[in-house]
């Protein structure tokens, strides 16, 4: 099987390329659909309200992003958040 990887800026038609090349040839996986999941799970966004000393009831993304803008570490810790709660789901 032929592995295609598609990288690109925000709103650059990487979703709709993979589609279009996947159509009837094989399984797609979709990173944007994976990090969706995480977002629907509380635990998730209970360690990153924690984590990150975020106001309950903010909006979690939009927080991120001001973290992230405050301190370009910050993505690094994100990075490891997910990374474990890929690795390690029962936490």
């Amino acid at each position: 099987m032929i592995k295609i990887g598609i990288t690109g800026s925000i709103a650059s038609g990487k979703t709709t390329a993979s589609k279009i090349l996947s159509y009837r040839r094989g399984p797609l996986f979709s990173a944007d659909n994976e990090i969706g999941k995480f977002y629907r799970d509380n635990n998730f966004k209970k360690y990153l309200i924690k984590k990150f000393n975020i106001k309950t009831g903010s909006n979690l993304k939009n927080s991120l992003k001001q973290k992230i803008f405050d301190n370009s570490n910050n993505i690094k810790t994100i990075i490891n958040v997910i990374l474990t709660f890929f690795f390690l789901p029962s936490l």
